[in-house]
């Protein structure tokens, strides 16, 4: 993957000296500033919901949390302890509340509990498609970023956001579970 990034910038760079040799200098730099631009708003999105998840983790609201979701989470990813299951609930909470990048981190901690470095198993997979196609009730990234833009009603696209993500959390959830089918559970009679 980043041989190919690494050949699209190259290639760009090489198109736009070609093109227009005055302006590669300008662009970059302007570039360069709005990206930090962009990188301090969404800093500020981030530290809101990180402060919020740190707070209820501290309250043992996740566990509360985790205990509540333990049934979908069973169903989801299978039997795992419950030491995953307070990561994968924290993470299906900033999932839901928009915030997907702040998310990684549980994930990642959720899939070392599940996973224990053996090839990816139907929990993995399952987890790594709802982070993908994960629920958004409240998209608050995206209304952050319309809002910081200046738009008349950055929290206009609710509704469609929770249309398409819900559309594809459940096609996403339905294809992994073709392709990691659940193991029958043998009886002892």
């Amino acid at each position: 993957m980043n041989a190919i990034w690494t050949t699209l910038v190259i290639i760009c760079f090489a198109l736009l000296t070609a093109t227009n040799p005055n302006s590669v200098l300008t662009l970059c730099v302007e570039s360069g500033k709005q990206a930090v631009d962009y990188t301090f708003q969404l800093v500020a999105i981030y530290a809101l919901w990180q402060g919020v998840f740190c707070v209820a983790e501290r309250c043992n609201l996740v566990e509360k949390l985790a205990k509540i979701l333990s049934k979908l989470n069973n169903f989801l990813y299978g039997n795992v302890s419950k030491q995953a299951q307070k990561y994968l609930a924290l993470n299906m909470a900033s999932n839901v509340v928009g915030v997907g990048n702040a998310s990684t981190p549980s994930a990642i901690e959720a899939i070392k509990l599940m996973e224990g470095g053996q090839k990816l198993s139907r929990g993995g997979a399952m987890l790594f498609v709802l982070n993908a196609c994960g629920l958004q009730l409240v998209p608050t990234t995206v209304i952050g970023l319309r809002a910081t833009f200046g738009s008349q009603n950055p929290s206009q696209i609710l509704w469609p956001t929770i249309v398409c993500t819900l559309f594809s959390l459940i096609l996403g959830v339905f294809l992994t579970n073709i392709a990691y089918p659940k193991k029958a559970q043998s009886s002892n009679l």
